[in-house]
């Protein structure tokens, strides 16, 4: 993929993008992962963005798209196998044909980090792998519950 602005890219190759750079290193599984932690995002229609470009493209939202971090200049070439696997997790998370492993997780966190910022509130860990743990926020008082527990 040449670098090109970011708003140019489809959502498909911005979500790939934003997976290769965060999880490159990772297994299909944690590729996924990330995957679909911006798709929850978007799910949320919060503070985190509407849509698959708002969400990534948060200031300090993915690490990797910081002007300061060095992942931000990266781009993957088409013989990286990293690229083809963070592709097909893109397509499939996109499509709905994947399910989401993470149990609606909103974060992830890597070393150097060993336990969640603070700044993200109270969150349980849904599920460890790799290097990648994810988190999602847990309910804190009785309304929190109640809404928790509302399939509706």
């Amino acid at each position: 993929m040449d670098p090109q602005p970011y708003t140019s890219l489809r959502d498909q190759d911005l979500l790939a993008l934003c997976i290769w750079r965060e999880a490159r290193g990772e297994g299909l599984l944690g590729k996924r992962g990330v995957g679909h932690v911006v798709l929850n995002r978007v799910n949320a229609r919060s503070f985190f963005g509407q849509d698959v470009q708002s969400v990534i493209l948060k200031p300090f939202a993915f690490s990797s798209f910081n002007p300061s971090d060095p992942n931000a200049d990266q781009w993957p070439t088409g013989i990286d196998p990293s690229w083809t696997d963070s592709t097909n997790a893109a397509e499939a998370v996109l499509s709905g044909q994947d399910t989401d492993l993470t149990s609606g997780a909103l974060y992830y966190f890597s070393p150097p980090l060993t336990a969640p910022p603070h700044a993200w509130g109270p969150v349980g860990v849904t599920l460890v792998v790799g290097n990648l743990t994810f988190c999602k926020p847990v309910p804190t008082n009785a309304s929190d519950v109640a809404e928790a527990g509302d399939p509706g």
